[in-house]
């Protein structure tokens, strides 16, 4: 019996080694999120040329930010968490969003880009934002803090999704939301997703469904051709009689 069961698993492990190298040889190239991470460590990192990379009508997540922000459905008061805000394109909207009751988290691991938002922040006088410095490992948000969290072009760059998740689970308060934007591969994308999505959307979703999200359905019209969008609530752990505050 224990030689059958061996047999099975050996099987089983060859046959998703097998898909995985079948998956890496369909679509090309691929660099691993430490390779991608690497460059925001610098500490003479260039924020005016992520501005110029980031916010460009090459992208299509910058075409539709506008219907991206429709679509989150922020209200005044809440508390959202943009997560990888890199250059703050979506902070200082969403901080608008909720106005000066509510409070609005730039959660990156680039110490340039969060200077650059706190300046930003102070010109623009939005005194609703709050720079918070992550790790590859949690966003560093309290527990309870946030309505929404905001996951966009930044799921791919998880070095340890498992433990960025569960951070984020805590962070949310009950019921709150978890609105994720990000390459959505498939056989006819361009070479550069191909190269720097991590897999397919199917495998983030089942990643985020194991650290306590279910996925809700979402009727918002966004124009994405390279990305997917997706929203998700969080679920309360089994047993837990947690009566966290909801969404304002």
């Amino acid at each position: 019996m224990r030689t059958c069961l061996t047999l099975v698993v050996l099987s089983v492990a060859a046959s998703w080694f097998a898909a995985r190298a079948g998956l890496c040889q369909e679509h090309g190239k691929h660099h691993s999120p430490a390779e991608m991470n690497r460059q925001f460590s610098k500490p003479d990192l260039d924020v005016a040329e992520f501005i110029r990379r980031f916010e460009s009508d090459s992208r299509d997540i910058f075409v539709a930010r506008r219907q991206i922000v429709d679509a989150v459905g922020l209200r005044q008061g809440m508390a959202v968490a943009d997560i990888g805000a890199g250059t703050g394109l979506f902070t200082f909207s969403f901080a608008e969003q909720v106005g000066p009751k509510g409070q609005a988290y730039a959660v990156e691991i680039a110490p340039a880009f969060l200077s650059y938002i706190e300046k930003q922040a102070r010109e623009r006088r939005l005194e609703n934002i709050k720079a918070v410095r992550a790790s590859q490992d949690s966003t560093n948000l309290a527990a309870n803090s946030i309505d929404l969290a905001f996951v966009c072009a930044t799921y791919h760059h998880f070095e340890h999704p498992k433990n960025v998740l569960a951070s984020i689970h805590r962070a949310l308060r009950r019921e709150g939301r978890l609105v994720v934007i990000d390459f959505d591969l498939r056989k006819d994308s361009s070479a550069f997703v191909r190269e720097h999505a991590r897999g397919p959307k199917e495998v983030y979703f089942r990643e985020i469904s194991a650290a306590g999200f279910r996925p809700l359905e979402s009727k918002a019209q966004v124009g994405l051709k390279d990305n997917f969008f997706a929203v998700f609530e969080r679920k309360e752990p089994e047993g837990s009689s947690a009566s966290g505050q909801g969404g304002k």
